[in-house]
């Protein structure tokens, strides 16, 4: 029997219905990326990059030429700091003269383990390589002001460090190369009155000895973190008498200098004058571990204080801010100064910073 066909032009078409296959296809495709992604991050994560970065001044010295810093940041008490023989193969073979910590090296757990382990494993690499470094905002205070069940001033993770092999940074400290000097400077020094600061804190501590301060529980311990800040200053109004102005002059800052304060602290600086903010030849600084999660050529998703995808300027890499040369690193974990945890397809690194009078 022949088949019937319909002639009405509006009949209606007969649809073929979708089966649940193509849902799971689709569901599949998606969690199969989620995977994959979980499993680069992870991969990234699980390693540590070493970037090179030039460091160029145009009136450099030749006996410079070379000079090269390792620059680390924003451990977070991380355990990658335990692993010595992963910090071997990063470093081997590598030349650098100095190493920088830019803090955030504790943060906030206290745990200062991995730290020490990580400074007396660059000791060890590098047995004539001084390792400074400062406190971040996340790190617990290096000074102790409060009673505290002893007299030691600085705290324990500070002391820890300084035991291993660590200086640190809270004065201008020198380092010799060759006949040149070359200063490590904490930037905040470059926008105090250091004579005046020398000057409040030297009022104060006679006032808290003629009230019998220092003899008390509590007055005590204030009194003596104030007499370590007295000597601090002290020695960074000494030091700043023996700089000249051919030496190098590099400064350390946990958060990033904005460019807007580099253009007035460059404006106010005295030319004329050996330490000066115009003569730091470069500013290393740390904080936002990169962006925390960054999304490939976008860069940072999202940087708390600045907004959404804001790009890496200001954030991580080399920037130049009128004849400042700023480095951030991009750290080594993660901060809780985000609100997503962890790291996202943002590979921990340190950097070797290098001089050159080279214009490529």
């Amino acid at each position: 029997m022949r088949n019937k066909k319909n002639y009405y032009i509006f009949a209606p078409v007969k649809q073929k219905h979708r089966g649940p296959g193509c849902l799971i296809l689709i569901l599949s495709l998606m969690f199969a990326a989620v995977v994959l992604g979980l499993l680069t991050n992870a991969a990234m994560n699980r390693k540590t990059d070493l970037i090179t970065e030039k460091v160029r001044v145009m009136s450099l010295d030749k006996n410079l030429e070379n000079f090269t810093i390792l620059h680390i940041s924003d451990l977070h008490g991380d355990e990658r700091g335990l692993d010595a023989d992963q910090w071997r193969t990063l470093l081997y073979g590598k030349g650098f003269s100095a190493v920088v910590m830019t803090g955030d090296m504790v943060g906030k757990t206290g745990d200062y383990t991995p730290l020490v382990a990580l400074v007396k494993t660059l000791r060890q690499i590098k047995v004539d390589v001084p390792v400074y470094f400062i406190a971040g905002d996340d790190d617990p205070d290096p000074v102790q002001y409060a009673l505290h069940g002893n007299p030691q001033v600085l705290a324990d993770w500070v002391l820890a460090v300084q035991e291993a092999g660590g200086t640190y940074l809270d004065r201008p400290v020198s380092q010799s190369v060759g006949k040149l000097t070359v200063w490590f400077v904490p930037v905040l020094l470059y926008s105090d009155d250091i004579e005046m600061m020398q000057s409040t804190l030297s009022r104060q501590k006679e006032e808290m000895e003629a009230a019998g301060q220092q003899y008390e529980a509590e007055g005590g311990a204030s009194y003596r973190a104030l007499c370590y800040r007295l000597e601090a200053i002290t020695a960074s109004a000494e030091a700043l008498k023996v700089m000249t102005r051919d030496d190098l002059q590099i400064g350390l800052t946990h958060v990033p200098l904005e460019a807007d304060i580099v253009r007035e602290m460059v404006e106010w600086a005295d030319e004329t004058a050996a330490f000066s903010f115009r003569r730091l030849s470069l500013v290393l600084a740390g904080h936002y571990c990169g962006g925390q999660w960054r999304l490939g050529a976008l860069g940072p998703v999202y940087v708390p204080d600045k907004g959404w995808f804001v790009g890496d300027t200001g954030i991580v890499g080399m920037e130049r801010i009128n004849s400042i040369s700023q480095y951030i690193s991009g750290g080594l974990a993660a901060s809780d100064f985000y609100p997503m945890p962890g790291r996202l397809f943002n590979t921990p690194t340190v950097t070797l910073l290098s001089y050159t009078a080279k214009i490529e």
